[in-house]
This record gives structure tokens, sequence and C-alpha cells, in this order.
């Protein structure tokens, strides 16, 4: 081929890229400010007294965020009955165990225990 046949036939690839991605990229933008304007729907919507009263009652989860201080009271209430106390048993079962050991341990029998293997394998 000659050298402007290879340089035509270069600057029509780029173009039909520059072309393809030009209509990639507006494609992705409409759809980026579509999701943001849903997303300002929906906020827009959970704000008391606002314009757009029902856009959160076709939401799966709209019942949910009709009272979330209640939810995150009841969570609150379920950690500090339930799971922090078991964790705080669990925690001083275990450090009161560990205690135990120590208080248990003879020093005189570990000492020669440790003087034989040191002996054994030196």
């Amino acid at each position: 081929m000659s050298r402007p046949a290879t340089i035509l036939t270069g600057l029509a690839v780029s173009g039909a890229i520059l072309y393809q991605f030009r209509t990639e990229l507006s494609s992705d933008m409409r759809q980026v400010r579509n999701q943001l304007h849903d997303v300002q729907n929906r906020l827009a919507g959970s704000v008391p007294g606002s314009k757009i009263s029902n856009a959160l009652t076709s939401h799966p989860t709209a019942s949910l965020l009709e009272k979330p201080k209640e939810l995150i009271e009841e969570s609150t209430t379920y950690l500090q009955s339930r799971i922090v106390p078991s964790v705080k048993d669990t925690w001083n079962s275990h450090v009161i165990g560990l205690a135990e050991s120590v208080n248990e341990l003879d020093a005189d029998k570990v000492q020669k225990l440790a003087k034989e293997a040191k002996d054994k394998w030196l």
C-alpha cells in the first residue's frame, strides 16, 4: 500500500474510534444524569414537607425508611441488652481462665522442663 492510502486508512480508523468513544461517553453521561435525577427525587421525597412526598412509597424498603429513629433505638436496645453482655461475659470468662492458669503455674516445674529441653536439644 502506498503512503497516502495508509495515512487515509489510519485517519478513517481513528475517526471511527473517536466517534464511537464520543457516542459511548455521551450515553454514559446520560445514564449518570438520570441516576442523579433519581437520587435527587428520592432525597427530596425523604424530607418531610417536600413537594415529592410519595417518591419512596414504591421503594421496597419504604416501610423501613419511615421510622429510622425507632429502628436506631431498637438496634441500640438490642446491642445493649443482648450483644454487649454476652461479649462481656465471654471476655470475663477468658480473662478469669487465663488468670487462674497463671496462678496455678509452678515456676520451678517450668524451669526444670525448660532446662531439660535445652539439654536435650543442645
